[in-house]
């Protein structure tokens, strides 16, 4: 079976939602959620790349624990 996987990251979390058509139908699962914010550095504020990137990952990792193997993009 075919599944997608979704990133949405906003100001304050970001998750990593598991899409699947079930008898017709689109099901949505989370996987993973987590924190994020911004850094201030000389009075701008910035995301944390590095931590959202490696909660990417997190997240892409109980995807694969449960089943689900990542592949290419748009295959």
């Amino acid at each position: 079976m075919k599944a997608y996987v979704a990133v949405d990251v906003g100001a304050s979390s970001g998750r990593l939602m598991l899409a699947k058509k079930v008898d017709g139908k689109l099901e949505l699962k989370e996987v993973h959620r987590f924190k994020n914010g911004f850094k201030e550095i000389n009075g701008h504020d910035y995301w944390q790349i590095d931590h959202i990137i490696d909660e990417i990952f997190t997240g892409l990792e109980k995807n694969q624990a449960h089943g689900y193997q990542s592949g290419r993009l748009g295959h």
